[in-house]
């Protein structure tokens, strides 16, 4: 019995053994092969069903693994066709038509291709009746496709381009080249200067009735425009895949640095009042609105990528869409919902919100969370007195200019408390019993947070008083340089929690510090090197 089980026991060691090393396997291969499978240039050839007919699976094609055997020998109108002197995006027809036809299209001419560079002892693709190799239930590859985020940087090396010119007269600037509106009246498309916007503000993810879908027109109109360049010998942009498309490809666009101010005709500051009219402020029996923001437009634009950040579906005026009582061209969120929703980054608190994670602000922002804001808060955006404003200040350029003194006025910099309000060192002795007191450098972290947000123009009003920035770790206390000790809210029990969840003191010590060393990415001392404050007690 001894040595049937001793064997029975070294037969399931091996098992054991045999199932790790292959699972190893397994997962070293998978791991390869999901790598080496990931690919910018999959297009899915997935025709609509025929009725009654069987449904074959889609086919995923390698667009860049094509040109690539093509190159040299043909160019791109080997599979499309053009019109206007354009290639159209379609293969080999200038317009969609029923399942079978463009059936009849694909399987002519990808089979004709592949018999013809076959005949030439060439590596090829799928002939008459490989039919599975092309229509896999399963598909062998996975898309690594990455938006092309067209930012200021892009925009400004195509608008700054001598090689792309306007397209519409009596304009000297190349805009018309790219931007358009249409004209329901004349059914054409036309220039407006000063009214260019986004393409996607027109040209949605998926085509709509009358309208391409973004991924067709910027196609149609990009990868035409850099074709066109490179057969005159110019140089131009990309044209396959992934040179747009590869994560990796796209790390290497040449950038400028200092991207000069796109014109547009907007202010630098304007009066954010929507509820400031002629009527409303003669009226005195009606309820008071907020003051109007002077908001800082110039200072705006250059901390976003693009105006889309703010100006997500046109670029007219927030109040166009969002009114408030809300309608339905703004999808009835109000005014005050779209300036002030946290959840969004779209609005003026929810992008200030997202930039407090930023490793600067982390330390403080994110151990404070997400309390209602007070109403000090409010003061520092709504701080034009509504009181003082008349109807013939409610012209565009009275408001501008009103707004841009409130934005210079405010320009000062950030109110930092007298060093010797600050103690230099400050010995926290909670754990005794234990270790040596801790000496917390106090003066220097304030200094390293202030240093951190001088010139940040957002930080500077926010923080207008030096003791603001005090209450990043004395949360919950008023602003003055004499805040209460932790122990004040934190039980000297320090080991256990308050009865209304409060941490002891032992929590809010280790909480506030290690939680700001990690937010903020603080190496020394690392949030987990217990002994780089706490010296062991050897008496």
């Amino acid at each position: 019995m001894a040595k049937s089980s001793s064997r029975q026991q070294w037969k399931n060691g091996l098992l054991a053994v045999f199932l790790i090393l292959a699972l190893i396997g397994l997962v070293s291969g998978h791991s390869e092969s999901s790598v080496e499978n990931q690919r910018p240039d999959i297009i899915m050839i997935d025709l609509p069903a025929v009725p009654g007919g069987e449904q074959m699976p889609a086919v995923q094609f390698l667009h860049d693994r094509h040109t690539e055997v093509l190159k040299g020998q043909k160019d791109c109108t080997a599979c499309h066709l053009q019109k206007d002197k354009q290639l159209v995006f379609k293969f080999k027809r200038l317009e969609n038509s029923g399942t079978k036809e463009e059936m009849e299209i694909y399987h002519a001419n990808c089979i004709a291709c592949h018999t013809e560079t076959a005949t030439a002892g060439k590596p090829a693709g799928p002939v008459t009746g490989d039919c599975r190799s092309c229509h896999k239930a399963t598909a062998s590859k996975v898309s690594s496709r990455q938006p092309l985020n067209f930012d200021k940087s892009l925009h400004y090396r195509h608008a700054a381009a001598q090689a792309i010119k306007p397209t519409q007269a009596p304009y000297d600037v190349n805009c018309s080249a790219c931007h358009h509106k249409f004209d329901k009246t004349t059914q054409k498309i036309v220039y407006i200067q000063n009214k260019e916007e986004s393409c996607r503000y027109c040209h949605k993810p998926e085509k709509t009735d009358d309208t391409r879908s973004l991924k067709a027109a910027s196609h149609d109109a990009c990868v035409n425009c850099h074709l066109q360049m490179k057969n005159n010998n110019v140089k131009a942009g990309p044209f396959e895949c992934q040179d747009c498309h590869e994560a990796s490809r796209q790390q290497t666009i040449e950038r400028v640095q200092d991207v000069p101010r796109m014109k547009r005709n907007q202010p630098d500051a304007t009066l954010l009042a929507s509820w400031a009219t002629t009527a409303e402020l003669a009226d005195t029996t009606s309820i008071p609105h907020m003051n109007p923001v002077a908001f800082n437009h110039l200072g705006h634009e250059a901390s976003v990528a693009s105006c889309k950040a703010c100006h997500h579906a046109s670029l007219e005026k927030c109040s166009e869409c969002h009114t408030a009582t809300g309608s339905e061209k703004g999808n009835f969120i109000t005014i005050e919902q779209a300036m002030h929703n946290r959840g969004s980054n779209k609005s003026c608190v929810g992008c200030h919100a997202e930039t407090q994670s930023s490793p600067n602000c982390a330390g403080c922002h994110t151990l404070i969370g997400k309390r209602p804001l007070p109403e000090s808060t409010c003061n520092t955006c709504h701080a034009v007195d509504r009181a003082g404003l008349k109807p013939s200040q409610l012209n565009q350029e009275a408001m501008r200019t009103m707004a841009q003194s409130v934005v210079d006025a405010r320009q000062a910099p950030f109110a930092m408390v007298p060093t010797d309000q600050i103690p230099e060192n400050v010995t926290i002795k909670a754990m005794v019993d234990e270790f040596e007191a801790a000496t917390l450098p106090h003066r220097k972290i304030v200094n390293t947070l202030a240093d951190q947000m001088k010139d940040n123009r957002m930080a500077s009003l926010f923080h207008g008083e030096g003791t603001t920035l005090c209450m990043g770790c004395h949360h919950n206390t008023p602003a003055t340089t004499q805040p209460p000790r932790c122990a004040a809210c934190h039980g000297e029990a320090y080991r256990t929690k308050a009865n209304d969840g409060r941490p002891g003191l032992l929590g809010a010590y280790h909480g506030q510090c290690i939680a700001c060393h990690q937010a903020m990415q603080i190496d020394k001392p690392a949030a987990t090197d217990c002994t780089a404050c706490h010296k062991k007690r050897t008496s």
